[in-house]
């Protein structure tokens, strides 16, 4: 049977695989990973090494106010962050700031920034906007409610090390109440990415106003939809983002409705497809869930809606209980209304503003390998630098993401992207 705790969480698991490789090569003065194609060794960029290079930004308090997105609403720290964090003396704040919904309309959304100790290198910190992988699709299920940041802690920190501040958005509907969470919506999980960004820049003037999206799964489409919507004329306020890493990224789902149809979902599957079925429903009221539910789907629903952590000990168990049918459309009409709706959701919609780096795997279990290179296909189409790597026998849980470190370090550096497009996928 499938490990699926295991394979949800893998998002967290790539991260810091890839992350801690980086710091271990690093500190040997040895790399036993590949490198990217075209990817040299890249120095690092160390808090240590800030004193060299002082910033001449004077520290300022945060700047509350305004109605544009990205504007600040609240600010708290968090004295209760995981030792992950508070053991390097970084600071963790928690924010509320607004943004952009699926309409246009103004939204308020929540996400935690951390900020290293010692002197900012001239220009101020760099910037890491890091997407979470699925945490569930309630309003509790905010990363930054939670001192461990539901698994998010040890990536952050990671993050810290290499000499990044980092924000983290909890996602439309996670965090703040009054607003539904768009799973799979990637223009959404864009514009919170990106406006956590002018967020962390009005909190600290410490964070430079260069920065790079980075996730894995969900967050993996965030990461991928912030260059997305920043391509389509989303502002950027005063920031540049100099790439985007998007690690086994959600992309194009349509394919979930056409299997749920045939009765063909991998067990992974399951709590992905129910995510997505609940959250349209709360966005669509005529939308009828037990056209998409029946059996122990319909019965124990509420219960594969808990918040997805680092210790979720259930949801496995509960997985095995259902069947196909359990998940399957109650008709064509259903399942083709379900397609489309995935369509509205799909990767990419623009040319992406900024390099891409994109690694996926050919027996990922979650999402369909083949899926993910026809969202390549279109990128490049649209004119997109893209960097992609087809890994083999890896997949959701285990694919080698260990030279995204270097490639972002390279696009803070300057370095010329290398563009894949037009290769094999």
């Amino acid at each position: 049977m499938i490990d699926v705790s295991r394979a949800w969480r893998s998002g967290r698991h790539l991260v810091c695989v890839a992350i801690c490789a980086a710091l271990v090569s690093l500190a040997s003065g040895c790399a036993d990973d590949a490198p990217l194609v075209g990817e040299s060794s890249v120095p690092p960029v160390t808090p240590g090494a800030a004193a060299d290079a002082p910033s001449s930004v004077p520290a300022r308090s945060p700047v509350l106010g305004g109605a544009q997105a990205g504007s600040l609403k609240s600010v708290e720290p968090l004295p209760d962050i995981s030792p992950d964090i508070s053991e390097l003396g970084a600071s963790a704040t928690r924010i509320i700031y607004q943004s952009t919904g699926t309409s246009g309309e103004p939204t308020t959304v929540s996400g935690v920034v951390v900020v290293p100790s010692g002197v900012p290198p001239k220009g101020g910190w760099p910037l890491i906007s890091f997407g979470h992988g699925t945490t569930g699709v309630e309003n509790n299920c905010g990363p930054s409610r939670y001192s461990n940041l539901l698994g998010s802690d040890k990536l952050l920190a990671a993050f810290v090390l290499e000499g990044f501040a980092v924000t983290m958005s909890d996602y439309q509907g996670l965090g703040v109440p009054g607003f539904v969470h768009p799973y799979l919506d990637s223009k959404v999980l864009g514009y919170n990415i990106i406006d956590a960004v002018k967020a962390a820049r009005h909190f600290s003037s410490a964070i430079g106003p260069r920065w790079s999206s980075y996730g894995v799964s969900l967050g993996g489409m965030a990461a991928w939809a912030a260059a997305d919507q920043l391509g389509g004329g989303y502002p950027a306020g005063d920031t540049q983002l100099v790439g985007t890493a998007s690690l086994v990224p959600v992309s194009d789902m349509r394919g979930l409705a056409d299997e749920a149809w045939a009765g063909t979902l991998t067990r992974a599957q399951y709590p992905l497809l129910i995510y997505t079925l609940d959250s349209l429903a709360k966005l669509h009221p005529d939308m009828q869930l037990d056209d998409y539910r029946s059996g122990v789907a319909r019965t124990k629903w509420s219960q594969y809606l808990e918040c997805f952590g680092p210790d979720t000990a259930k949801l496995p168990e509960l997985l095995a209980q259902l069947k196909p049918a359990d998940l399957k459309p109650a008709g064509v009409d259903a399942r083709d209304r379900l397609r489309e709706y995935l369509a509205d959701y799909a990767l990419p919609q623009h040319k992406a503003s900024g390099p891409l780096l994109v690694l996926y795997g050919t027996t990922d279990d979650l999402i369909n390998a083949d899926w993910t290179k026809q969202s390549l296909t279109r990128a490049c189409d649209l004119g997109s630098v893209v960097q992609y790597q087809r890994r083999e026998g890896e997949g959701h849980a285990d694919l080698d993401s260990s030279a995204s470190v270097s490639w972002v370090k390279s696009r803070f550096l300057d370095v010329a992207p290398i563009n894949t497009c037009g290769s094999e996928r």
